[in-house]
């Protein structure tokens, strides 16, 4: 539309200065218009439609630049969330946070840059074209100084764009690490008065990024200086050497106004073209790191936590000759460990801490793998047609900032009220829910904020018992719980779940009292303290 309307501007100027061409003449005389009103007119209306255009086409061009991010960010999550749990804790989560926020918004808007570029070098190639089939001496001087400008930019520009942007990545991680930092240790902040400490130590990071993400926005803006400086001092130039040679000003009048509205096409044009290709340096370094970030999630993807399901009439539960390590600097947690859990039994964990008590937890429900050994779960059928139900409580339960009922479902299904009610009943957390004023429905709050440490524990509890699990895996998941509340929950569970398989961490001696057996992990290995029957009273 913008080459069309260009056109059309040279038979325009052509009846203003009497050289209307014969079949535009004769049209107009048939319609009985006159001619010069008429003209504007009709260019008038292809200007206005031009709008229309280009308004439907910027339009489209930023849904498609919002599915792109959507795109973009749909594959980095769903590679995070696929990610070999080593692999994923070896970055601060934050790293996560940013590269699906900021890197994926910055990405993708290069869709954007490459369109504008596009389009923008298609209207130049058509108006330079234009102009030169008019007025051939004037267009080559413009011609070769925008190409030397265009040079310009992207040697000196596009450098400095690229630095800019590492740099604001750079700061950009730090900032992020140090305000998650700041924010976990608030209570600490706040008891301690190191408000300002830590306000000075992001202070050099925010400044950081505020001055690479000023220059990042200032750079694209240099280039359109340069050209409506040098286009107004062009045609200043232009206008004053005409009248000190003492031409008729009536014969610049109608190339003023060609190069006027031309000038109002191919101006944007240059300017989107030397914008954009500044611009798209930045974005293009966030298409790196998005690459790069897939790349390397590709290789630690594991595409289901699971264990190896082995048919047997005697279900159990197997680490045999496990041997693992987090790091290869570190000792090894685990050295040819054996470890059988028969089903359904309880087992209680014991040893100091960092001996690998979460670490044999880990592998018993597949987030680890072992480096020599295997984990086997012997199952009466087999894995692929359904082998044993697992749920896992870590020592920190992420909840959400939902309803009660949410948190206990937490996407297994669609929700059953009967069976979340009978998951906190077990939970021994019934009662503090019935209580509340919406029941299951309250929002809990952001981390559950609204629950005490040892009921958010229970319902964490009841968040593993909605799935029905053959196997529960504790990890010290008690432990903000006083004795008597402990005692009355283990109680619950032997009682109304006899069928299931509960191996639990502890520090706490009298716990050890529901336990079939005892065993400690010490210098890699499992130990045999005791094997007994529970003492307690379930019924």
């Amino acid at each position: 539309m913008e080459a069309l309307v260009a056109a059309a501007v040279i038979p325009y100027v052509g009846c203003l200065s009497n050289r209307c061409p014969v079949e535009i003449e004769s049209t107009v005389n048939y319609l009985r218009w006159p001619l010069v009103p008429a003209l504007s007119l009709s260019l008038f209306f292809l200007i206005s439609l031009k709008l229309c255009v280009q308004g439907v086409f910027f339009w489209y061009s930023a849904h498609f630049n919002q599915r792109i991010q959507r795109n973009t960010l749909d594959r980095l999550l769903e590679s995070y969330l696929h990610l070999d749990w080593s692999k994923f804790r070896s970055e601060n989560r934050t790293h996560y946070l940013r590269r699906c926020t900021h890197t994926a918004i910055e990405a993708s808007s290069a869709s954007i840059h490459c369109l504008a570029l596009l389009s923008s070098s298609f209207t130049l190639i058509f108006l330079a074209t234009l102009m030169a089939w008019q007025y051939p001496l004037a267009s080559i001087p413009l011609a070769l100084g925008f190409l030397a400008l265009n040079s310009l930019t992207q040697r000196v520009l596009g450098r400095k764009q690229k630095h800019s942007s590492i740099i604001r990545e750079d700061a950009l991680r730090h900032w992020n690490v140090g305000i998650t930092e700041t924010f976990a240790s608030f209570r600490e902040i706040r008891v301690f008065g190191l408000e300002r400490f830590f306000l000075d130590r992001l202070e050099t990071n925010v400044g950081m990024f505020a001055k690479a993400n000023a220059m990042l926005n200032f750079y694209p803006v240099l280039p359109r200086l340069i050209i409506d400086f040098s286009v107004l001092g062009i045609l200043l130039l232009t206008v004053s050497i005409w009248m000190l040679l003492k031409n008729p000003a009536g014969e610049l009048l109608p190339q003023l106004i060609f190069y006027a509205v031309v000038a109002r096409s191919i101006l944007p044009a240059m300017m989107n073209i030397l914008s954009a290709r500044s611009a798209l340096i930045a974005a293009l370094y966030n298409v790196e790191l998005v690459l790069q970030e897939l790349e390397d999630a590709a290789i630690a993807r594991i595409e289901r936590i699971a264990v190896i399901s082995s048919v047997s009439d005697a279900p159990a539960f197997c680490l045999e000759k496990v041997t693992f390590g987090h790091t290869p600097v570190l000792p090894l947690l685990l050295n040819g460990a054996d470890l059988r859990v028969a089903h359904p039994s309880w087992l209680a964990i014991i040893g100091p801490s960092g001996a690998g008590k979460s670490t044999l937890m880990e592998l018993l429900c597949g987030v680890h793998r072992p480096h020599k050994g295997r984990i086997v779960h012997y199952w009466p059928l087999p894995g692929a047609i359904g082998g044993p139900a697992v749920a896992y409580l870590p020592q920190n339960v992420a909840l959400l900032d939902d309803t009660v009922m949410q948190n206990v479902v937490f996407g297994f299904d669609d929700g059953d009220p009967d069976r979340v009610d009978d998951a906190l009943r077990i939970a021994c957390l019934k009662d503090t829910v019935d209580a509340l004023p919406r029941g299951r429905m309250e929002q809990a709050g952001a981390d559950a904020i609204r629950l005490s440490g040892g009921q958010r524990q229970r319902l964490a509890l009841a968040r593993a018992l909605y799935r029905y699990p053959d196997l529960l895996l504790l990890d010290e998941a008690t432990s903000g719980l006083d004795e008597a509340t402990e005692k009355m929950l283990f109680t619950s569970l032997r009682r109304e779940r006899p069928r299931m398989t509960v191996v639990y961490i502890t520090h706490r001696t009298n716990n050890l009292e529901f336990a079939d057996r005892v065993v400690r992990i010490h210098n890699g290995k499992v130990e045999e303290l005791a094997e007994r029957s529970a003492t307690h009273d379930f019924s």
